[in-house]
């Protein structure tokens, strides 16, 4: 807004100002006496410039946001830990009892008879152990024979980044997310841990009801402790007696996302020169590559997709996502879910109660000629 405001421009206009008499040289006594001031009135501009930028919601970041956000009641979400279910087989470990996997840390908790491991450190990091992996203790157990991660519980979280905040309050700025409406329903979801988005489906069975398809922070369907704790907060057992946050007379249901498995057949697939298995691409090791790319692409529409509408997932995305991956070089043809693998124009079409997950990978190389 001020960048026009340079030292020089305000030197200048000082100069002007000058009576005709007056010699305005540099090195003269009026020169030098307005010089300094310049310099300070330009500094002055650039702070101004600066301060308007903080007080505007799409240029301002970090602490400023979130004060632009407290107007507005609105909080950054904090980093939120990963849990899983434990398995153990022998001596139960007691409460505290340390684990490792990977070089990640988590503490074991008996919580009301769930056995659980609670990631040491909060964020996104931990959230990709697979059921039954083994978890080794940090200090030797008497009587522990193994001990095994089980399924994911909630999904930890990183802090909420100043993007998702934006949103999230231009969301409540626009709603307005108040009276029990759906926006409303919308934020008391999200404001559970383990929830990264909720679609709010009103009059899903009849008159005063509504569904809530929780999803993660993963863009997959979230945990049945998730499931119970948004219940529990908006809307105890679904009875609609205003107990929770939901008014009195609305009927809730928190339910977790189906899915909706997305499985390709890549034809014609060729490597590009200097990507071989001594380089850790083995047909397993490009299967495992792609795989992740897909996730982190359905990932991204899940959480982006509409309340309203049906997702539509299209075969000329994927191939777009594989031609975005280093090591392809080409394919010549890609189907989705047993489709013709030699059109781009197919797509999937996913209901609003369900999430796009990734299934099974195979891959077809292309024969030397």
């Amino acid at each position: 807004m001020f960048e026009h405001m340079t030292k020089e421009k305000i030197l200048s206009d000082l100069l002007s100002q000058a009576p005709p008499d007056v010699d305005t040289r540099q090195g003269s006594i009026y020169y030098d006496a307005v010089a300094g001031a310049a310099t300070v009135f330009a500094r002055t501009y650039a702070d101004l410039d600066i301060t308007t930028k903080l007080i505007y919601i799409d240029s301002t970041g970090g602490e400023y946001l979130d004060m632009k956000a407290s107007e507005h009641g609105l909080t950054r979400k904090p980093a939120t830990k990963a849990v899983y279910e434990f398995h153990y087989d022998g001596t139960m470990p007691v409460g505290g009892s340390r684990f490792y996997y990977d070089g990640l840390y988590f503490v074991f908790e008996n919580r009301s008879g769930i056995l659980v491991l609670v990631a040491d450190a909060a964020g996104e990091a931990s959230n990709h152990i697979e059921n039954e992996t083994p978890a080794v203790p940090v200090n030797s157990i008497s009587g522990l024979n193994s001990a095994s991660f089980g399924a994911i519980l909630v999904y930890g979280e990183d802090e909420e980044s100043d993007d998702d905040l934006r949103d999230r309050l231009r969301r409540k700025i626009g709603g307005p997310t108040e009276n029990g409406n759906k926006a409303h329903y919308k934020t008391w979801c999200e404001e559970i841990d383990g929830v990264g988005k909720a679609r709010i489906l009103p009059l899903w069975n009849g008159p005063n009801t509504v569904k809530g398809v929780l999803i993660s922070p993963e863009g997959t369907p979230v945990s049945d402790t998730v499931v119970s704790a948004v219940q529990e907060y908006v809307d105890p057992d679904g009875l609609g007696l205003g107990e929770g946050a939901a008014n009195l007379g609305a009927h809730f249901t928190a339910a977790k996302a189906g899915t909706y498995n997305i499985n390709i057949l890549i034809l014609g697939f060729v490597l590009k020169a200097g990507y071989n298995s001594e380089n850790g691409y083995s047909e397993a090791e490009v299967i495992e590559k792609v795989t992740s790319a897909i996730e982190e692409f359905l990932k991204a529409k899940n959480l982006a997709a509409s309340d309203e509408s049906n997702l539509k997932i299209y075969t000329s995305e994927i191939i777009f996502e594989m031609y975005k991956l280093e090591f392809v070089e080409a394919l010549s043809g890609l189907g989705v879910n047993s489709q013709s693998a030699s059109g781009t124009a197919s797509f999937q079409t996913i209901t609003p109660d369900k999430v796009a997950v990734m299934g099974q990978v195979d891959i077809q190389y292309a024969t030397e000629s």
